[in-house]
Formats: structure tokens, sequence, C-alpha cells
């Protein structure tokens, strides 16, 4: 089945980021489309759950950047308490 969820990281500051971001998520199986929101500091995936779960989304980018993800539902509001700095 075909899910969409929204993701906001710990950081994402840098311009960079979006873009790493993207591709690391894009490369789990499952995974059919990311758009990274810089401005909002979120991220919105949709992949299908038979192939893919959040866990293993959040493992990708966590592995890879060493980025913390919250999920949240696609209309939720991102949490107030992320940093905003560039960690690289």
């Amino acid at each position: 089945m075909i899910k969409a969820i929204t993701l906001h990281p710990s950081r994402i500051g840098c311009p960079s980021i979006p873009g790493t971001m993207k591709g690391i998520i894009m490369s789990v199986k499952g995974v059919r489309d990311v758009t990274v929101h810089y401005e909002t500091r979120s991220v919105d995936v949709t992949f299908d759950d038979t192939q893919a779960t959040i866990e293993q989304i959040i493992k990708a980018v966590g592995n890879e950047m060493g980025l913390a993800l919250e999920a949240a539902e696609p209309d939720s509001k991102k949490s107030d308490n992320i940093a905003e700095t560039c960690p690289m």
C-alpha cells in the first residue's frame, strides 16, 4: 500500500542537506517520491509500505548523515525545537 509521511529532521540548516537527504531516502527500496522543504524544515516521503518502513527510512538518513528524523502526519506542524544550524 502506498503511504505518505512527513518527517522533520533534527537539523537542516545547510543548503546542501536537502539534496543529500533526498538521495539517501530515494535509495531505500520502495520509496516512490521525496520532497524536501528547506523553508519549513520538513520532508514529505511517499513509499510502498510492503517494501519499506518508516523505520528503514529514518535509519538510512541517520546512518548516512547522523540526523534524527521525527515522523508526523503530513498535515502536522514541525516541532519548535529543531536546530537550524549546519552540522557540516
